[in-house]
């Protein structure tokens, strides 16, 4: 991100901003409330466009027109409030509106579990499993299912909006071997 401005009306909240992120990499993004910083990941999200500066993403031009594209681009936003629905399953959790269909818009049972399986194998244990339901898990497991949502998309760059504000001290710790268990894997993290 390189010189990237956004204006709310007459409030400037982001003023020729620079961003660097390489793979591998976690940043950490930190200031006082109205500083710009869930702003500018959210320009980097898709969730809100830029009024000025460029964005590049592997090399070439990124100007996400909303968070799918960007998702599908590789880059997921993690927000603290969890996007999930407790009545359905982790693995259907997971892949909620991107389920793979077949031949005829049939849901492909086959790949849907290949894919859950391989985001959850990503996230580094065996602790989630696909069938539970997501109102049975702890703040923790919760924000877990969220990260692995990324992995099916096979995102590159994760965003984590204040992570830890509502884990405890052991979610934080499991957390934070997610993280390294991901950069491993070349994925760059930002936690705001």
């Amino acid at each position: 991100m390189s010189g990237v401005e956004k204006r709310f009306g007459g409030v400037v909240a982001l003023g020729g901003v620079d961003l660097e992120l390489r793979s591998g990499e976690v940043h950490a993004l930190l200031g006082e409330n109205g500083a710009g910083k869930s702003t500018l990941m959210k320009v980097l999200s898709g969730a809100i466009a830029p009024d000025g500066g460029e964005c590049r993403l592997r090399g070439e031009p990124y100007a996400p027109t909303g968070p799918v594209e960007a998702l599908e681009s590789g880059v997921a936003m993690i927000y603290q409030e969890l996007n999930l629905a407790p009545e359905l399953s982790v693995g259907q959790n997971i892949l909620l509106g991107r389920e793979p269909r077949g031949a005829f818009g049939w849901i492909d049972s086959a790949e849907a579990e290949e894919k859950v399986s391989r985001a959850l194998g990503a996230l580094g244990g065996g602790e989630l499993s696909a069938d539970t339901l997501v109102k049975d898990l702890g703040p923790g497991q919760r924000q877990l299912v969220e990260i692995a949502r990324a992995l099916v998309e096979e995102a590159q760059v994760i965003v984590l909006d204040e992570p830890t504000s509502s884990l405890s001290a052991e979610d934080t710790e499991r957390l934070f071997g997610v993280v390294r268990t991901l950069t491993k894997r070349g994925v760059a993290v930002i936690y705001i």
